[in-house]
């Protein structure tokens, strides 16, 4: 409160601000007129020249092209992070079979029970 008397007294009750006389008469149409003319202004339209297009197609049409072909050549020969194993072929050869037999833990009884279940 003490504050609100303060500036009363400096300012004697009047309002310091003021517009001009017939300020916001047209103000609307002043308003609207000056934003349209700042926006044409600031607006500037440059068509892309049609070499440029056509450049730009070009090198999308190469990336897309690029990848389209390392897809195929990865997918038909199996990427080398993901090797595929044919554990038929590996199991037929007689050193790998020990390995094989050791790393599934599977004694005689139980590879006799599979070899008849398989027949």
């Amino acid at each position: 409160m003490i504050e609100e008397d303060i500036i009363r007294k400096h300012d004697s009750g009047r309002n310091p601000f003021r517009t001009p006389e017939g300020y916001f008469e047209n103000f609307t149409d002043r308003l609207m007129q000056r934003i349209a003319e700042e926006e044409k202004a600031h607006v500037k339209v440059i068509p892309m020249k049609p070499r440029k297009r056509l450049m730009r197609w070009a090198v999308a049409a190469a990336i897309v092209g690029i990848f389209a072909v390392a897809g195929t050549y990865i997918y038909k020969h199996q990427s080398p992070l993901a090797p595929q194993t044919d554990f038929a072929e590996f199991a037929y050869n007689e050193d790998n079979l020990e390995d094989i037999l050791d790393y599934e833990m599977l004694d005689n009884n139980q590879i006799a029970y599979y070899l008849t279940e398989a027949y």
